[in-house]
């Protein structure tokens, strides 16, 4: 473990994880958005089928995010200066900005007083819009990372045991909420309201897969060869596990008839083992493709999926917006003759490409590149007329800037960009 702390090469399996994520939420968006569509009971009971099976975003997303900091930071001094300052750069302001433009769109016609405060206590609750509290639970996990490295040097050595541990707790913690937080007399009850309204943006309430990720960073030469071997298992327990969740589900709805939103509940103890197997089959699939590599160094169309993983920040910014739009103009335009799924998919299709397309036009402009979370465009710019960055490798932090000319240039041109390989979300 040592060898790799002094040397971390870039996670290549990192960059789709992030941008399928990011599209996944997108899709858990869309079907929820597109469920009126339906003209049937079943059509309905259908489409919320598959909204559950995509319910896996928010593990996933909390997996590679933990991943990606402990990766980068797991072995060394902890600067929390420099660390909030490239954050606040890099995530927070786009999350206070985007928070703003939600407000504004949401609740047209408000005092300028009822506006600022409005805004204030959307951007401490991620209120703004419904996807916004990803990037609230982002900025929790930074608080905590410090304590969560000195945890994870702590336990480095028993990856079984605190994985078990929990795991177990994350399958309580989701029954216990399931059960009695979001049903039933304690759910009626004025303080439990108000914790169940925040419960999906507390960062604790997640706290396996941040170990998850945590151990998965530490260990990932083992756990990417035992995935490349016997991926097959992998690909059977995911199948498998989308079968139990199904059936769960139709016995949820035509068995116990339990209400749609309650059986599509994302915290739900059947979510833990799903998302687990769903976070496997992911990691498995990157892993081959990574383990691909070509003449120019890395896999087939790494430096695709790196434009994409750099965009994806911004998609999960942007795209209620531009999905509020389609909903509202585009999709009723749409021929009703047409099938539901069809029209479901074009939805999808122009909400992600549209997305994708104006993250990735904003990271090529300087100062606006900030909305998104990056400056990398123009710093990679820099690295490459100074002929120091080579097909395959990429700056992993702040500390392997080759010389000090650069970091002038860099600073110039605005460009102390938030790295792709230190932040899960994009």
């Amino acid at each position: 473990m040592k060898e790799q702390q002094a040397r971390r090469p870039h996670v290549y399996e990192l960059d789709p994880l992030r941008a399928v994520t990011a599209w996944s939420v997108v899709a858990v968006h869309v079907l929820a958005g597109t469920i009126l569509l339906n003209q049937s009971n079943v059509g309905v009971e259908v489409q919320n089928a598959l909204v559950v099976a995509m319910h896996f975003t928010r593990e996933v997303f909390i997996f590679v995010t933990a991943f990606a900091l402990v990766y980068v930071y797991y072995g060394k001094p902890f600067a929390t200066r420099r660390f909030w300052a490239r954050r606040s750069i890099g995530v927070l302001l786009p999350y206070c900005i985007w928070s703003v433009v939600y407000v504004w769109v949401n609740i047209p016609g408000q005092s300028p007083a009822t506006f600022i405060k409005t805004a204030i206590v959307d951007i401490l609750t991620g209120n703004a819009s419904y996807q916004l509290y990803y990037i609230l639970l982002t900025l929790q996990f930074y608080i905590i990372l410090p304590l969560f490295l000195l945890f994870l040097k702590r336990v480095a050595h028993h990856p079984w045991k605190v994985l078990s541990i929990s795991f177990v707790i994350q399958v309580v913690l989701y029954y216990a909420d399931y059960r009695w937080l979001q049903q039933g007399t304690v759910a009626s009850s004025g303080f439990w309201q108000i914790v169940a309204g925040f419960q999906d943006r507390f960062v604790l309430v997640y706290q396996f897969y941040f170990v998850l990720g945590g151990f998965t960073a530490l260990y990932f030469q083992q756990i990417r060869s035992f995935l490349l071997r016997y991926g097959w298992i992998v690909a059977c327990v995911m199948v498998a596990a989308l079968a139990v969740l199904w059936l769960h589900f139709v016995l949820q709805i035509r068995v116990y008839q339990e209400s749609i939103g309650y059986a599509t509940s994302v915290l739900q103890p059947v979510m833990v083992f799903y998302s687990f197997a769903v976070i496997l089959f992911a990691l498995w699939l990157a892993c081959r493709w990574a383990s691909h590599r070509y003449r120019e160094g890395g896999p087939r169309g790494y430096r695709i999926w790196q434009v994409l993983s750099d965009a994806s920040f911004g998609v999960y910014l942007i795209h209620v917006l531009l999905l509020t739009a389609i909903l509202k103009w585009v999709v009723p335009a749409m021929p009703t003759v047409w099938p539901v799924a069809i029209r479901v998919i074009l939805t999808w299709l122009m909400t992600v490409g549209s997305a994708t397309a104006v993250s990735v036009t904003l990271l090529h402009i300087p100062v606006l590149s900030r909305l998104v979370g990056r400056g990398y465009s123009v710093r990679r710019e820099v690295l490459q007329q100074a002929g120091e960055e080579k097909p395959g490798q990429r700056p992993q932090h702040a500390e392997t800037i080759p010389s000090t000319r650069l970091v002038e240039q860099v600073i110039q041109r605005g460009t102390f960009a938030q790295e792709r390989s230190e932040v899960g979300n994009g």
